[in-house]
């Protein structure tokens, strides 16, 4: 069986992933200017709208491979990098692909774990938009 590394991390009450190969850095101080993965993906910030949670964990900066560049982009921990069998990853449903106006969203997986796992949301980092950044 074929194991995927991943790196997980969160935005609010979201998981969300990128293949292990795509990260070239975790770094721990912040950058103002880097967008943020949800100003990425066009989340809203949840604040005041009634039944979105918003889980504010420490903030990092996560340095990505994207054909353009470098690209340094907010996240929220927890950052870990996990292996994943492949059959825990699944395609998006055909309607879900087809209404989805989320940039990079490919896959879904499901992690097992103490308790009841985890649904993860596996992005493409070559898929989001990409301001030209100075490189660090």
């Amino acid at each position: 069986m074929t194991d995927i590394d991943l790196v997980v991390f969160r935005w609010n009450a979201l998981r969300l992933a990128v293949q292990a190969c795509q990260v070239l850095a975790l770094e721990s101080t912040l950058d103002p200017d880097a967008p943020s993965i949800g100003d990425l993906l066009g989340l809203p910030t949840g604040e005041g709208i009634p039944g979105v949670v918003t889980l504010a964990g420490p903030p990092r900066l996560l340095r990505l491979a994207h054909p353009a560049g470098a690209l340094r982009v907010r996240v929220q921990e927890p950052v870990v990098q996990v292996r994943l069998p492949a059959s825990a990853i699944h395609p998006l449903p055909p309607l879900l692909a087809a209404r989805l106006r989320l940039p990079g969203v490919r896959a879904l997986a499901w992690q097992q774990g103490e308790g009841p796992g985890a649904l993860i949301v596996i992005l493409d980092v070559g898929d989001l938009a990409c301001e030209a950044q100075p490189a660090v």
